[in-house]
């Protein structure tokens, strides 16, 4: 009796030896897992154009700096920005968006749709948590992304100083049209597309299809230097377009495709920016965006000034990111780190550039356009409604530039549509 107790306790204290070794490696397997770096799941583009995506230094920088703790996982997604706006909202249908997004500000409905179905997620308590992060904000810029209840959703670029739009053009082509430097005033601009063409050189890279980004910059730059273009610019969604400002930029819009490409309403922004860059014509309007991912090659050919009359665009909203819900907090937590970096970094770059140092030529030009100018646009897009910036324009523009149909007709049947839009809401 006593060796079969013995025996039983024998196996009895070998099958617990057992199960504390299947413990031991469980807990062995548990901290091995929470030593892994915490993986956060971001989408960023790669320009078709040049096969450059000025996040990858970013990423790389991250990775180094928080090395064992976080890591990004990057997609690199080569898309059009418009092309990769439209993934984000069928990330948003599908429940796939990654743990941070881009562009997060640029389309006023997709944002707000984000913001009410709570798939956003509030930086508020991380800035108050990090109050060194909330001070790469100016004030005004954090308030703009800010909602009524005190919720900020939106990390954009603190300063502001890489926010700015104007014009972006080919030196050694405005040489051969007897230009030294761009044009000051729209009455020199329009010349200088007439000289231009004269040279045989191809005056504008332009484009429609997607949202005539590049042609709306010069032609809402142009009324904006009026009295009553600056009023109606500054409106947000305007009760009606049917106004004098209008009629302007629609004939600035009909001058603009006569010093461009034929088939220019039917391409897209990054075919437009490629031929620009590829020196196939000698004048773009886009951001300082732009120039960051320009090969260095190119830079030294380009120069960057204001619109005539001093004008330039910035939306501080346009470089906004953001956080997504739906991610476990030690995800959420990286996610938010990935943004204080970049405003961090963002900071360094801002001090750096307005020291001026180890800037080339077109960086340079840039900083100096935006220390001078006199005037500061807002950015249409942030104020009109994204259906007349998209499905109308595209419906109808390519109409009225072939002369098919009249300015007023055009702003009649845009008043219609705004009609539509407000009533389905």
């Amino acid at each position: 009796m006593c060796n079969k107790n013995r025996r039983g306790w024998a196996f009895a204290l070998l099958f617990i030896a057992f199960l504390c070794a299947g413990c031991s490696r469980e807990e062995k397997t548990a901290e091995e897992k929470s030593e892994e770096p915490v993986k956060i799941p971001v989408v960023f583009r790669v320009d078709p154009a040049t096969n450059v995506s000025n996040n990858l230094e970013f990423v790389e920088e991250f990775n180094a700096l928080y090395e064992g703790r976080y890591v990004v996982k990057v997609e690199w997604l080569t898309e059009s920005t418009a092309g990769y706006r439209e993934r984000l909202k069928q990330w948003n249908v599908l429940d796939e968006m990654p743990a941070v997004i881009t562009d997060a500000g640029f389309d006023y409905d997709f944002y707000r749709l984000l913001v009410e179905e709570r798939r956003l997620v509030d930086l508020r308590p991380y800035m108050e948590k990090s109050p060194e992060w909330e001070a790469t904000f100016r004030k005004e810029i954090l308030e703009e992304c800010q909602e009524e209840d005190g919720a900020i959703y939106l990390s954009p670029l603190g300063s502001s100083i890489q926010s700015y739009a104007g014009i972006i053009y080919n030196k050694e082509l405005l040489a051969q049209a007897g230009y030294e430097k761009f044009p000051e005033t729209w009455e020199d601009f329009f010349d200088c597309l007439e000289k231009l063409k004269a040279q045989g050189i191809m005056p504008l890279s332009l484009h429609g299809s997607g949202s005539y980004w590049v042609p709306m910059l010069f032609a809402t730059s142009y009324i904006y230097g009026t009295e009553e273009g600056t009023v109606f610019l500054k409106e947000d969604f305007p009760q009606s377009y049917n106004n004098e400002s209008m009629y302007e930029l629609l004939e600035v819009l009909t001058t603009l495709f006569e010093y461009t490409f034929e088939d220019a309403v039917e391409i897209e922004y990054d075919k437009a920016a490629e031929r620009f860059q590829k020196g196939e014509a000698a004048i773009f309007a886009n951001g300082y965006w732009m120039v960051e991912e320009m090969p260095d090659e190119i830079k030294e050919q380009m120069g960057f000034a204001p619109f005539p009359g001093n004008i330039l665009m910035n939306s501080p909203r346009m470089s906004a990111w953001a956080v997504t819900a739906g991610y476990d907090e030690e995800v959420t937590q990286g996610a938010v780190k990935l943004l204080e970096y970049r405003s961090q970094r963002e900071r360094e770059n801002t001090q750096r550039f307005y020291a001026k140092e180890d800037l080339n030529s077109l960086q340079e030009e840039y900083v100096e356009a935006v220390e001078q100018s006199e005037r500061v646009m807002p950015n249409y897009q942030m104020k009109w409604e994204q259906e007349i910036q998209t499905d109308f324009f595209n419906e109808y523009l390519p109409i009225y530039l072939k002369g098919e149909m009249s300015k007023e007709d055009f702003l009649a049947e845009m008043d219609k549509r705004l009609e539509v839009i407000r009533k389905e809401k």
